[in-house]
């Protein structure tokens, strides 16, 4: 998808108006504060939108035999909710409810976009040992 991107008129905030379509400022144009003498201003106006939403996607997990289970999700979706999505596919795994990513736990109120998950990863479930 491209972006297109257009110029926009943007009001001189640091002038007075123009009489007409073709008639000169009335008064003599104040000069820029120093801060700002030397700075540009653009404005950016989109023509399309950007996304439409979040999208669906694939990501697996390995669950402790090994075995791969592909789960459709949403970049808005809680590690809670895949893991929930993941029960439904196989509930015969109750126990192993905590998820890796990148070597890492994750917590069950991040969502997939702050993790920064791509369509095609993989989480890992684990059993955490408690003991002494």
């Amino acid at each position: 998808m491209t972006t297109v991107i257009y110029p926009a008129l943007t009001p001189n905030l640091f002038q007075p108006e123009a009489c007409g379509l073709r008639e000169c400022v009335k008064g003599d144009p104040e000069p820029l504060p120093e801060p700002l003498g030397k700075a540009t201003h653009t404005v950016l106006q989109a023509q399309e939108p950007v996304s439409s939403g979040p999208k669906r996607f694939l990501v697996n997990i390995v669950d402790g035999n090994g075995v791969k289970v592909p789960v459709t999700v949403r970049s808005i979706d809680t590690i809670g909710k895949l893991q929930q999505k993941f029960l439904k596919l196989r509930p015969d795994l109750r126990g192993c409810g905590n998820l890796l990513s990148n070597g890492k736990p994750v917590q069950k109120q991040q969502t997939l976009s702050e993790l920064q998950v791509k369509p095609g990863a993989t989480f890992i479930t684990y059993q955490k040992c408690t003991g002494g």
